[in-house]
């Protein structure tokens, strides 16, 4: 009770510095001077809810979060856990940031694991408003505490703690990714179609492309499987108690997805010839029978997708006469030139083509980029990833022509773009650059030295 008379004391003291009584007290919070007595003069002493305690700190004029650690005690007021007053609470430590208050509650009334399922839907709450940061903790208590470690619970608040961690760091990243993929076979639905789609994506930033390709083959299995329960009555897309997606995705989306994935994946192994014809298959998708009006609005974007992957294939397979119409699908969508330009430094590199005439006319800085294509459906660290790519090819073309200095800015811009992202796909194609001719690994030597310095 110690952290209870605590609390009334504090409530009196400060009640005293400022002239209250409870008369006048209860005047201007508004509650009843009786629930007052018994609150502070009761023995034993009323215990205070979460509510009261709100609307005494803000007639006392005190600052959100005062005396939140005493609070604790009326919690668990006589020993026994009161859910009125915890969920409240709970959820205000979550919004201040006092996570090692949540932590503390959350401890002592997982001592009974009945309370384990609150606390997952309390977790699950948070997630779905898009506080994941505050859902954390919540997910980590009920990773901690699940017994039974097949459990669906288990694995979405697994999945969850994935979503959470997920930052620019590409080592950090990878490091969540690891942890969370054993749990992944185990999630219901859309969740698991959102998983590995994360994971698929992660991995294509991460340079994984082996990895990337097999979280691809598992997505498009799921979305056939689910596909077919749907079409044939046995499943729907999405149970009611079933935990949700964020943001929710139309199936097709997720179907197309994993042939595209699963086709750049290809791409990126050099497996060309392998990879062209998922372009067809995602690029027409009339057939698909499950839509919606989100889902038909996908369609038409992987219609763009297939097309500009179509064209990146002839130009890896040495086809540069359809340069006039690589032109023009960047003109047509902006959001995709970034790629388009990736592509075509790859392909020019490969087979020692000449593209100075479109660099010169489409290569533009990444902060002029962020300026001129400010509405992109790719999200920044895709682009900055992207961009440090592109970088790195160009120091290879520019060095194969002769241009030790643009060469060797390109190097240290890929450079400064890695350490930002902590990208170890980067890092080891700056590395890659030690095979070439020794003049250039010491003009480059020099220029990442600068960046470093910089």
């Amino acid at each position: 009770m110690e952290k209870s008379f605590k609390l009334r004391s504090a409530i009196e003291k400060e009640m005293a510095n400022q002239g209250y009584n409870f008369s006048t007290l209860s005047e201007k919070s508004g509650i009843n001077r009786g629930v007052f007595s018994a609150i502070l003069n009761s023995t034993p002493p009323k215990p205070v809810s979460f509510h009261q305690l709100a609307t005494i700190t803000e007639a006392l004029n005190m600052p959100a979060g005062w005396l939140f650690d005493e609070y604790v005690g009326e919690c668990f007021y006589g020993d026994k856990p009161n859910r009125r007053r915890i969920e409240p609470f709970l959820l205000a430590c979550s919004e201040l940031g006092r996570t090692d208050l949540v932590r503390q509650v959350l401890k002592r009334l997982l001592e009974d694991l009945k309370y384990l399922p609150f606390v997952f839907e309390t977790a699950e709450t948070l997630f779905l408003e898009g506080k994941l940061a505050q859902s954390a903790p919540f997910y980590e208590i009920v990773a901690e505490h699940e017994k039974h470690q097949h459990s669906v619970r288990l694995s979405v608040s697994q999945y969850r703690l994935f979503r959470t961690r997920l930052s620019e760091d590409g080592e950090e990243n990878l490091k969540a990714a690891v942890q969370f993929e054993p749990f992944r076979h185990l999630l219901p639905g859309r969740l698991k179609l959102d998983a590995l789609l994360r994971l698929s994506n992660l991995y294509y930033e991460l340079g994984k492309y082996a990895d990337m390709e097999v979280m691809a083959g598992e997505l498009f299995d799921a979305a056939s499987e689910l596909y077919e329960g749907i079409r044939s009555g046995r499943t729907v897309l999405e149970a009611p108690d079933e935990p949700k997606a964020l943001p929710a995705k139309s199936l097709v989306f997720y179907y197309a997805s994993a042939l595209l994935h699963k086709q750049l994946a290809l791409i990126e192994q050099e497996r060309f010839e392998e990879a062209k014809p998922y372009g067809e298959r995602y690029g027409d998708l009339s057939g698909f029978e499950v839509m919606d009006d989100d889902g038909r609005q996908e369609v038409e974007r992987f219609k763009v997708f297939a097309l500009g992957n179509g064209l990146d294939l002839e130009l890896m397979l040495g086809n540069f006469s359809i340069l006039p119409q690589y032109a023009d699908y960047m003109d047509r969508y902006p959001a995709e030139t970034l790629l388009c330009l990736v592509n075509l430094v790859k392909a020019a590199n490969r087979h020692g083509a000449d593209i100075d005439d479109i660099l010169s006319e489409r290569y533009i800085p990444i902060d002029e980029y962020f300026e001129r294509v400010p509405e992109n459906y790719y999200p920044e660290a895709i682009i900055r990833s992207t961009f440090a790519s592109l970088h790195y090819h160009l120091a290879v073309y520019h060095h194969r022509h002769g241009r030790r200095t643009e060469s060797a800015e390109h190097v240290r811009t890929c450079w400064q773009l890695s350490q930002e992202l902590n990208n170890q796909q980067h890092f080891r194609q700056l590395a890659s650059l030690l095979s070439l001719p020794p003049l250039f690994v010491q003009s480059q030597a020099s220029g990442t030295g600068e960046a470093e310095r910089s």
